[in-house]
């Protein structure tokens, strides 16, 4: 990893001007922040858009209420991650509040594939539903809705994805994207499925609205406008109410914060949906309904739990299985054995480690395809892959840092070969900014301040500090060695630095010298003692 220091040259204007400390006033001019912005995020205004915003708002609503009124059969039909869970689970509690009973549908991974597909639709006809809401996909399951049309079946969809040259024929499309009116285009599945579901109830509902943000987290949308109000009142209303469903993954009575909800909820969620074989991912929903038996909802958390842990290892296996002998410039790797729900995650800690693509594939030797998953840095775009080996690809889809795609077998070699060119004609090069501190601004107070902009995601994210000429002092092995906490020293200042999955550095630092360190700064309270932590990449000299 390679840094670019900031050093900020106005600190004394900043501080007189929002009379703020040296520590926010140097973060405030990294990020250019004006008077009108940091008192948005100061007034942590409510930020919401109407769902009468949407283009086609009153002809959803009005097919709804005539399926409502005509007892028709309305069926939920979702998608297998966090975010498709969740919308899901906020629209068939909505519906429940207004006392229809609605049947739902979360795929399976493997064999239903992603978004609403002919099969379903035929058995959903066969049981008698007239009207289908998608939830967090649609948008482009042209055939599906085409062949729900030939069954009588309406379909009403409601999604965020990127959309194609044409349109679906729904009976009505709830998308930002194609909605002049609506001012902000970037929310998540969960989001615009709690719209649609507060329009429907005519009032808010926290619990709903909490699933919302947690969806908004999970599909990682920029953190600006009405998903920073989402994500900060539903962080609120978590700590406020305390909602059995997220209190049993939680595992400890802590604080709910960004870090918290996407490191120890969001996960657990998404596991069952990588691997469906162990857990139906249906019962997902059944879980997050408010009013579902509790004995229920501590059964199947502790199946999350576990699967959550099994994916976690099978997903550490299986790196450390292909990188043992791999000396590729990148990774390029294929096989039956790897399991199809984790190619993304394997790819993605490569490209984490060592700043380079990752193509990740499962082998499907009855088809004779590769099903895979690509992640990338900035530099190179996987969007740009896609395009121009297009006649490689049998189906594709994501965007410039990530994206799903199947190829035939007999283009493995190929495609290999042709991204190996394209990798040859530019230079990554991943440079991330750090704000230069010094002593004065190390303290417990000065940190707290940050909390202002809090909270920290896409498109807000977490300042990155460096701090020059650290003495260590000594340290401790966490985690049974696998962590390490340093005890550190800025001349008078002392504080801990934390260093994650770098225990092999406890044996090679010279306690003699001076390090840079680069990190997010926090404030660790241990019975009422407040302590500087800073969570640190590996210490670095590499500064530009």
């Amino acid at each position: 990893m390679n840094y670019k220091t900031f050093i900020a040259k106005e600190t004394l204007k900043y501080q007189k001007q929002f009379h703020t400390n040296t520590l926010l006033s140097k973060v405030l001019e990294f990020n250019h922040i004006d008077q009108l912005l940091l008192n948005d995020f100061i007034s942590n205004r409510l930020v919401y858009h109407d769902f009468d915003l949407f283009e086609d708002a009153d002809i959803a609503l009005d097919r709804i209420h005539e399926a409502i009124d005509s007892n028709e059969n309305i069926c939920i039909y979702g998608d297998y991650d966090c975010d498709g869970v969740m919308a899901t689970t906020i629209l068939v509690e909505a519906f429940h509040q207004l006392g229809v009973q609605v049947g739902y549908h979360i795929p399976n991974r493997f064999t239903d594939g992603y978004g609403l597909n002919k099969a379903r639709v035929e058995q959903m006809a066969n049981k008698g539903y007239t009207l289908i809401i998608t939830v967090d996909n649609g948008i482009t399951c042209y055939d599906a809705i085409n062949y729900a049309n030939t069954l009588g079946i309406d379909v009403i969809v409601t999604d965020h994805h990127s959309l194609r040259d044409e349109l679906p024929d729904a009976c009505a499309i709830i998308h930002t994207k194609i909605s002049p009116e609506y001012p902000f285009k970037e929310i998540c599945g969960g989001f615009v499925a709690y719209k649609l579901a507060s329009k429907l109830l005519e009032n808010h509902d926290k619990y709903l609205y909490t699933l919302a943000s947690i969806s908004t987290l999970s599909d990682m949308m920029p953190l600006i406008d009405e998903n920073r109000s989402i994500v900060s009142k539903g962080l609120q209303f978590m700590n406020e109410q305390k909602y059995l469903s997220l209190e049993l993954l939680l595992n400890h009575k802590g604080e709910y914060t960004t870090q918290i909800v996407n490191f120890n909820i969001i996960p657990k969620i998404n596991s069952i949906g990588r691997l469906p074989e162990k857990c139906n991912p249906n019962l997902l929903v059944k879980y997050f309904l408010p009013d579902t038996d509790e004995t229920f909802k501590a059964q199947l958390a502790v199946k999350m739990n576990q699967v959550n842990e099994l994916r976690k290892k099978m997903t550490n296996d299986t790196y450390n299985y292909i990188i043992n002998d791999y000396a590729d410039s990148f990774l390029y790797y294929g096989d039956e054995s790897i399991h199809e729900g984790i190619v993304g995650l394997v790819a993605g800690k490569y490209t984490a480690r060592y700043e380079m693509p990752a193509f990740v594939m499962h082998l499907d030797k009855s088809k004779h395809v590769y099903k895979g998953s690509a992640r990338s840095i900035n530099g190179f775009s996987i969007q740009d892959i896609y395009l121009k080996n297009k006649n490689l690809f049998l189906q594709f889809g994501g965007h410039d840092l990530a994206g799903g795609f199947t190829i035939d077998e007999s283009n493995y070699d190929l495609l290999k070969n042709n991204i190996s060119d394209m990798l040859s004609q530019v230079s990554i090069s991943n440079v991330v900014d750090t704000i230069l501190l010094d002593e004065r601004d190390l303290s417990v107070q000065n940190i707290e301040s940050l909390s202002v902009l809090e909270p920290f995601g896409m498109g807000n994210k977490e300042p990155l500090f460096e701090l020059r000429n650290i003495k260590i002092e000594g340290y401790t092995l966490l985690s049974e060695g696998k962590h390490i906490k340093f005890r550190c020293c800025m001349h008078t200042i002392s504080f801990d630095a934390l260093m994650f999955n770098q225990n092999n550095f406890a044996e090679s630092f010279d306690i003699n010298h001076l390090y840079t360190m680069i990190g997010h700064l926090q404030i660790n309270n241990y019975r009422n003692l407040k302590n500087i932590n800073l969570s640190t990449s590996p210490i670095s000299t590499n500064c530009i």
